[in-house]
């Protein structure tokens, strides 16, 4: 019910105007996270195999951003840089839930966390 609502608010008649940004959201989100769990599994001295797939198990995201955009559009009000913050947010959120279930799927073989049965 959570994620319907929050999709009632995207609106594609804004797919031009925020395509970018919500391309630039998740490059971003992704490259922090891949090199940052890197980064933080070299300092930590964690095993190889933890320091080449942490980032990719970490990629997905929804409920939280979700919930904190939408109420940062009730801060912001009724606006034109609202309404676009939301909807770049939430492209990116409904763009990364389509591929990220992948990349976690990926990651836990790779790292022998999953095995096939």
């Amino acid at each position: 019910m959570f994620f319907t609502l929050a999709g009632a608010h995207f609106d594609f008649r804004m797919i031009d105007t925020v395509g970018g940004l919500t391309l630039l959201i998740i490059l971003g989100r992704f490259v922090g996270k891949l090199l940052g769990s890197r980064l933080g599994a070299r300092i930590s001295q964690a095993p190889q195999v933890v320091r080449k797939y942490l980032g990719f198990a970490l990629l997905p995201k929804a409920g939280v951003t979700v919930g904190l955009v939408l109420a940062a559009k009730e801060v912001f009000g009724p606006t034109y840089q609202a309404e676009v913050m939301v909807n770049a947010v939430l492209g990116s959120v409904i763009i990364n839930e389509l591929l990220t279930p992948f990349f976690v799927r990926f990651a836990l073989f790779r790292a022998g966390e999953a095995t096939r049965t």
